[in-house]
């Protein structure tokens, strides 16, 4: 049985190989969970904060200017590229730390819109 088989049955999750980075952060390979709360909890406004696994497949979270956070996550094509608004850095920081484990509830605090209906 596989590791992510094992896991599964075990009620565990896989924690992606990812990359932190963003306005103020050098690039992290396969961050540590207190790296990734650090960066979304002391991100400042303007500032973004990206976790990706590939180009396509990440969260990310922006700043912006009046101090809502804009979280997205991408998996895969545009048409997989949604978008929604908090005030919880909180939120964001359990959003982040649970797609890196591969929670597959880790969206579900949220209400989601996708990108291409926004623009």
């Amino acid at each position: 049985m596989t590791q992510a088989a094992l896991g599964a049955t075990c009620g565990m999750t896989e924690r992606r190989r990812a990359v932190l980075e963003g306005t103020r952060i050098r690039r992290v390979r396969n961050p540590t969970a207190g790296r990734i709360e650090a960066a979304v909890l002391g991100m400042a406004r303007e500032n973004v904060v990206v976790l990706s696994e590939a180009d396509d497949d990440h969260v990310q979270v922006w700043q912006r200017p009046g101090g809502l956070l804009q979280l997205e996550h991408r998996a895969g094509s545009p048409v997989e590229h949604f978008q929604t608004m908090t005030v919880s850095a909180d939120k964001v920081h359990a959003a982040f730390t649970a797609w890196l484990r591969r929670d597959g509830g880790w969206a579900a605090p949220f209400t989601w819109r996708s990108v291409s209906e926004l623009l």
